[in-house]
């Protein structure tokens, strides 16, 4: 059972990259997003257009699980954070 934060359901949430390439400057669609639970801006911070995330303050994250950017969020229901853009950097 997810656990609870003042009320609200607490959500757990990974993004890893699956690409070969390391990604950096990612961001995720996040239109509405204002959860109870702050989550860590250089984790995750939403742009001044309020339509955008930024994810791991823009740092690049390099290829599996051992790179993965993870954080929580408290909300009233689960939100879906679809990925829209990201620098590529191939060597």
């Amino acid at each position: 059972m997810p656990s609870r934060v003042e009320g609200y359901t607490k959500y757990a949430v990974t993004v890893e990259n699956k690409c070969i390439c390391t990604q950096g400057n990612i961001k995720l669609s996040c239109s509405g997003f204002t959860p109870s639970l702050g989550v860590n801006p250089d984790v995750l911070s939403v742009d001044g257009d309020g339509k955008l995330c930024t994810l791991n303050g823009g740092r690049p994250i390099g290829m599996g699980p051992d790179y993965a950017v993870k954080f929580s969020y408290a909300w009233s229901s689960e939100f879906s954070f679809r990925p829209v853009s990201s620098t590529i950097a191939c060597s």
